[in-house]
């Protein structure tokens, strides 16, 4: 994380020991090169006091350092609030770290390395945090309504800190953050089970607004206090009926998998409706689908007896599944 990109960087210079210490502190001499570090008055001293401190582990006195350096930083603000969210960070003072990078995260001046920086840093501090209050908190809170925002705010995010946000979110009142989760769900490029995940959300708590979703270039008007669960929806079971009708004696663990994978797709595709008459076709290209995925042998004319349906169908309903990732 920061620690990591600090020591990788050191194009430093300090007053009084110049390239001595910058390579002293590469060669990891911390001991040596913090003895000739002595001008508190000099800010990049400052800074690379802190840069050994930490390097020797001594994070409660980089910690008080620190928020004398990150105080008078001008030149070295970046790199000196970067150290400090490593110290806070090792400390195990994650909300103070947390609290710092959304304050400069939300600053519309901070230089593109810095914010690249600081972004991968808030999800590993978030990260941090919740592995270590996992086993004491279980499912207890362990993100703030806050934190979740800034989560699903950002445009780039890691996927597991993503999915424990939204976890946590169940937890919590969806409503504080209905207008971001709308920002959200409208968004082309945010991931289609996210947001399935936040309407199932919304369902539980039954929340009475009127939303709009984008799904694949499609817009979808809704309002989660009318809808059902993803698998309470009847497609989920007739759908299954045409698979368990034309694989269970034949296959049982083809079934299973394309049991598996149907209920990806609704996730997926939700909450765009699939009528009765066209059930049939669904299964069809599960089927096919899953069975290619498998290399199993599957003749769509064959599909097409057993199914009750148009090969032609078939076929454009396998492209609409060959959009999702899976």
């Amino acid at each position: 994380m920061i620690k990591g990109y600090i020591f990788d960087r050191m194009s430093i210079a300090s007053q009084g020991g110049g390239i001595m210490i910058e390579e002293l502190i590469q060669m990891g001499e911390y001991a040596q090169a913090l003895s000739m570090l002595n001008d508190m008055n000099d800010e990049n001293t400052r800074y690379l006091r802190l840069v050994c401190l930490v390097g020797l582990g001594e994070f409660q006195q980089a910690k008080a350092e620190g928020a004398w350096a990150k105080a008078n930083a001008k030149e070295t603000y970046y790199d000196v609030i970067s150290m400090y969210v490593t110290t806070l960070k090792e400390l195990g003072d994650f909300d103070e770290a947390i609290e710092i990078l959304i304050e400069e995260l939300s600053m519309p001046y901070i230089p593109y390395q810095y914010e690249m920086l600081f972004n991968a840093a808030y999800d590993q501090v978030l990260l941090d945090k919740q592995e270590a209050h996992f086993e004491v908190e279980s499912k207890n809170q362990i993100f703030s309504i806050e934190e979740i925002d800034q989560i699903l705010k950002k445009k780039e995010c890691n996927e597991d800190l993503l999915y424990m946000a939204i976890d946590q979110l169940q937890q919590l009142n969806v409503r504080l953050l209905i207008s971001t989760i709308q920002e959200y769900l409208m968004s082309p490029y945010r991931h289609f089970f996210a947001k399935t995940l936040l309407i199932e959300i919304m369902i539980d708590q039954q929340v009475d607004e009127d939303l709009d979703v984008e799904k694949f270039g499609n817009i979808y008007s809704i309002n989660p206090s009318y809808m059902p669960l993803v698998l309470e929806q009847p497609q989920y079971t007739g759908i299954a009926h045409y698979l368990e009708n034309v694989i269970e004696s034949e296959n049982p663990a083809l079934l299973e998998q394309c049991i598996d994978f149907l209920e990806y797709i609704l996730y997926a595709f939700y909450p765009r409706e699939i009528y009765d008459n066209e059930y049939n076709v669904w299964a069809a290209a599960i089927h096919y689908y899953v069975a290619t995925l498998q290399s199993i042998d599957v003749d769509l004319e064959d599909l097409e007896i057993v199914y009750y349906c148009d090969k032609n169908d078939v076929e454009q309903q396998i492209l609409a599944l060959k959009q999702i990732e899976c």
